[in-house]
Formats: C-alpha cells, sequence, structure tokens
C-alpha cells in the first residue's frame, strides 16, 4: 500500500494563495490507484513528486466543493489516455455526479462516458474497483450531500473528508489502519461543519486506528503548526499522529510502514504496521 499526499491545504485562504497545495491524495492499494478529491493543482502537483496519473483506475470525489474537484476532469483524461481509452471508473456523491441545489454537477457528460463506468455514491452504500471495497460514510458539511470514504483491501483506510464530528461517526470508521482526518483548524477554534482538534481526538480515541493523518489545514492551523497540533493529539489519545505535508508518502514494507517526505528523505517508520 502506498499513499501520497497532492496536498495538504484547507480552506479559501490557504486554497486560493496556495500556502499548501490542494491537488488530492492518491491511495495505491491491490493493483488499483485511486486518486480521491483531486482539487486545484492536481496534475502540476502529480507531476511535481512523480506521480503517473495515466496509471489511475479510479476518479473519487467526496462532494461537490472546488478544493476537492477542481482538476478531476483533467484527471479523468489522464486516466483514459485523453479520452482514447475507455477504462477507470469514477465515483462520487450524488451532488458530484448530479448536481444539487447550489452545486452543478462537476462532470460533463463527456467526461463521465470517457470512463468504463460512473457510481452515485450515498452514506452507508458501498461498491468496490479490483479487490478493494469502497463504502461511503456520512458527514457534517455544508454540502449537503458529501459523503466519506472506507477503503477496503488488504488494509482499511477511512478517509472523513470535509465536516465536523457527530455522534457516532466512529462506528464508520473502525477498524482502519490509517484513518485520514481533514482537520481545518486547531484547539480553540471552532468553524461550523469543518473538524477542529478537539473533534478530532473524540474520533480518534473512540476509532482507534493505528496511524491517524491530519490534513486539509487553514490558516488558524498553520499559525497553530499542524505538527504540534498531532503532537498533542497523539498524547491524548496514545494513537501515532501525523500532520500531512504536501508530497508526503506513507508506504508499507515488509510490515513496516514509512513516511517519506518528498524527495525521498524518510522521516519516521511504524514497526509491525501490519501485524
Amino acid at each position: 500500500m502506498k499513499i501520497v499526499f497532492l496536498g495538504s491545504g484547507g480552506g479559501r485562504v490557504v486554497v486560493i494563495n496556495q500556502l499548501r497545495a490542494s491537488g488530492g491524495w492518491i491511495l495505491e492499494m491491490d493493483d488499483q490507484m485511486f486518486h480521491i478529491d483531486p482539487g486545484p493543482g492536481a496534475l502540476a502537483r502529480a507531476k511535481q513528486y512523480g506521480v503517473p496519473l495515466r496509471r489511475v483506475t479510479g476518479v473519487i470525489i467526496s462532494h461537490a466543493h472546488p478544493d476537492h474537484y477542481a482538476d478531476a476532469e483533467m484527471v479523468v483524461e489522464a486516466m483514459t489516455l485523453g479520452t482514447k481509452e475507455k477504462r477507470g471508473v469514477i465515483i462520487g456523491s450524488a451532488s458530484v455526479i448530479k448536481g444539487w441545489e447550489k452545486h452543478h454537477p462537476v462532470f460533463s457528460p463527456y467526461h463521465l462516458n470517457a470512463a468504463e463506468r460512473y457510481e452515485i455514491l450515498e452514506p452507508g452504500k458501498e461498491t468496490s474497483i479490483g479487490k478493494i471495497r469502497i463504502k461511503a460514510t456520512p458527514t457534517n458539511h455544508g454540502e449537503e450531500r458529501g459523503i466519506g470514504f472506507v477503503f477496503e483491501g488488504k488494509n482499511r483506510v477511512g478517509y472523513t473528508s470535509d465536516g465536523e464530528y457527530f455522534e457516532g461517526q466512529e462506528k464508520h470508521f473502525s477498524g482502519c489502519d490509517i484513518l485520514i482526518i481533514n482537520c481545518l483548524r486547531p484547539r480553540g477554534e471552532r468553524w461550523p461543519t469543518h473538524m477542529n482538534s478537539e473533534q478530532a481526538v473524540k474520533l480518534i480515541s473512540k476509532t482507534r486506528p493505528k496511524l491517524a493523518v491530519l490534513k486539509h489545514f487553514g490558516m488558524r492551523m498553520l499559525k497553530a503548526v499542524p505538527e504540534k497540533e498531532a503532537a498533542w493529539m497523539e498524547k491524548e489519545t496514545g494513537i501515532k499522529t501525523i500532520a500531512a505535508r504536501d508530497g508526503m508518502v506513507l508506504e508499507t514494507r515488509d510490515g513496516k510502514m514509512e513516511i517519506r517526505l518528498s524527495g525521498g528523505k524518510r522521516e519516521d517508520s511504524l514497526e509491525g504496521f501490519l501485524k
């Protein structure tokens, strides 16, 4: 399994000014490569960090906010070799595929039909690509049709997407090896329908993944320093917690999870991660 973060930024100010990148993230597992939430700059960041988008087999989008989908059609073009080869799968919420109230559909009919198939997922529903099961989870976000995901193959990877913690959210992410949390703000800073550090601690404490990864940082989180917030969360929960950086790579090898920065410098490792 391999995860590459093509961005760690969130919130309008951070994304508009690209204070942190916003290209989404890549999951490679069980002979599949998924590009999740390919926001602004996804193509450029993929090139920067050596991710060959022609190998993508699934473009997966949680909700219809542009910081999560701005480059989606171009990633589909990369996946389908410029729409010359009908391949890959597009998965999204109802708002992503059909549009919803204030939100127009993310994809044109042309791009939807370039893929082998496309599917709408709603909370509690699941599908599969190859050997990987993909289950949609509910969110409490301003984009009402938004969803999170659990990817289950050789490993189990959860992704909250945007939204604040709600009672019972933990049941959807139990048993995850890695839980990726969009955590916009630090301790003591609330913003409606977005996660902050205290809420993330609740979720981590109740789900107890092997590794928690924070991303989607807004300005106030950057000022508070995400690594400091992650260290506080780890102390509070007893669960290894890290703050994503642009270009960070997580990769399992020989029963160990390696954490590398862009350029290949190893930052950390978790022994016996797959045990």
